[in-house]
């Protein structure tokens, strides 16, 4: 459940984020499949006042000085276990067809706050920044990975958004990748119920890449808020993507180099990535590997969508030459 940090806001007129909006936070209009899945979902939601604007910037700066505020990293490994270790025993007790809500992992819409566009909003829907993140996929899966032959997600925990990609590329072999057993074992089982088809669950830590796993040509890849687990360390994902040269790379993850320090939220955003040892310096590695002529990016956005803490869902993409 949300923990409620503005319990009754002021402002009752209730607004909602349009497909309008989201082509916005995208910088182009919309397919008409992206629009239909950003009109079915419930983006309802107040504004705040100053004061419950106040209220929320307090609530992040007491996590700061939180004793139990942990840092990302190699050593937790044991607690990405237990938690796709919950996932799966619930999916393995799930009867009929409802085992959507079973994969979902528990970090999702953990306060009833979330960003857009540079200020925080009070989200009605209790699942508001799942839905967001599906429209961004919805996205990008229909631009960049729909016709891909093969397609690896990296980092892809219970394996939602394989679920979801399988929406827009039916025929694709999928393959996902994990550092946690578990996440392989929840796959495992949604090919054996039929939930998932033509998929496979397979091990990889990006703190210490298996450059011995080969991807299929022509294959796609794409990583979802998995990479900021790495603090600093992304480069060595890079330089094995780049020994293998996939079509496409899709990254959507929290990316600091979008943010102003000026602007007092994303000071916050910068420090809570500090705090957290968050993901740091991808986008700046790949502009460097741009300006050797090494890779092409095709895209780099801040979508200006993301959950209290920081905005956790900018977008890059490219290519290696």
């Amino acid at each position: 459940m949300a923990q409620t940090i503005v319990p009754e806001p002021k402002n009752t007129e209730i607004k909602s984020i349009t497909a309008g909006d989201f082509a916005a936070c995208f910088g182009e209009e919309l397919s008409p499949r992206t629009r239909a899945v950003a009109e079915a979902g419930d983006f309802r939601f107040f504004e705040l006042t100053p004061d419950e604007r106040d209220v929320c910037i307090r609530t992040i700066v007491e996590k700061f000085v939180d004793p139990a505020f942990d840092r990302s990293g190699a050593h937790r490994i044991d607690k990405w276990e237990r938690g796709w270790g919950e996932n799966l025993a619930e999916l393995q007790a799930a009867s009929g067809t409802d085992f959507a809500a079973t994969i979902r992992p528990k970090y999702f819409d953990k306060y009833d706050i979330v960003r857009f566009r540079g200020r925080f909003i009070k989200a009605l829907a209790s699942d508001f920044e799942y839905q967001m993140l599906r429209v961004i996929l919805a996205w990008l899966f229909e631009k960049y990975l729909a016709t891909a032959p093969t397609v690896y997600e990296f980092g892809c925990g219970t394996g939602h958004n394989l679920l979801w990609l399988r929406e827009f590329n039916p025929g694709a072999k999928l393959v996902g990748l994990d550092w946690a057993v578990s996440s392989q074992e929840i796959i495992a089982e949604m090919v054996r119920r039929g939930i998932l088809a033509d998929a496979e669950g397979r091990r990889f830590d990006f703190f210490n890449p298996d450059k011995t796993l080969a991807l299929e040509p022509d294959s796609a890849v794409y990583t979802v808020a998995a990479l900021e687990q790495v603090g600093e360390e992304s480069g060595k994902f890079l330089d094995y993507l780049l020994g293998q040269k996939p079509s496409v790379v899709v990254h959507v993850e929290p990316m600091a180099e979008f943010f102003d320090p000026q602007n007092p939220l994303d000071a916050l955003a910068i420090t809570y990535y500090k705090k957290r040892n968050w993901l740091w310096g991808l986008l700046t590695n790949l502009r460097k590997l741009e300006s050797e002529e090494k890779i092409e990016i095709l895209e780099a956005r801040r979508t200006h969508l993301g959950h209290l803490l920081t905005d956790g869902y900018s977008v890059v993409v490219w290519r290696p030459k």
